[in-house]
């Protein structure tokens, strides 16, 4: 999601990085990786029905289950000014009752990244150290746009973290008390991966 950037000559901390915010239009979308701003690139719309069928899907599970928890889209992960990390996940679950005001939060439970192709190698590898780092964390979620392939992380109770692979459209994504959310087919919806689109084009 996060398009590389341009000020690699330049290390930032949280507290820099909002000073920089300050100075760009309100329509632009900035990441803080490693103390690099990143300028988000504008999404496909594959992109953006994955993320939507997520959070459809998410709520769904959240209600039926973990009523506490909620999920919201793109707010930024901060944990201390000094901190040189202030990623956008494309979802996070956190807390019901957070301070709906503020625009960014640092507890969070869940977090899923739809990967673009300026995100792949060392984007998004910093982005999991810093999410596993986080002492609430217990899934991250990294979703492929150009294939059916989920990845899901989880905190194992040693403190571990505990990797699996889902590609099959009828796999089911569930963990924990979150439950059953859904199929990768219904991940997948409406894109041009979408099993159900597959095949009435080949009928």
């Amino acid at each position: 999601m996060s398009s590389a950037a341009s000020r690699a000559s330049v290390q930032f901390d949280v507290a820099d990085f909002r000073e920089f915010l300050d100075t760009r239009p309100p329509k632009e979308r900035w990441e803080l990786i490693d103390g690099v701003p990143m300028m988000a690139a504008a999404p496909r719309v594959a992109h953006q029905r994955i993320a939507s069928n997520l959070e459809f899907h998410l709520r769904l599970a959240l209600s039926r289950n973990k009523p506490e928890w909620r999920v919201d889209r793109e707010i930024g992960i901060e944990v201390a000014d000094n901190s040189r990390y202030r990623p956008e996940p494309e979802l996070a679950v956190v807390d019901r009752g957070v301070d709906p005001d503020r625009t960014s939060l640092d507890v969070f439970y869940l977090v899923a990244e739809v990967l673009s192709e300026s995100d792949k190698g060392r984007v998004i590898a910093a982005k999991v150290r810093f999410y596993q780092a986080h002492p609430h964390a217990r899934w991250i979620l990294i979703i492929q746009q150009d294939r059916i392939e989920l990845e899901v992380q989880e905190r194992q109770p040693s403190g571990n973290w505990h990797r699996r692979t889902l590609t099959d459209p009828a796999e089911t994504l569930a963990f924990g008390d979150v439950g059953v959310v859904c199929s990768l087919a219904e991940l997948y919806a409406d894109t041009n991966l979408d099993p159900a689109r597959k095949r009435s084009a080949s009928g």
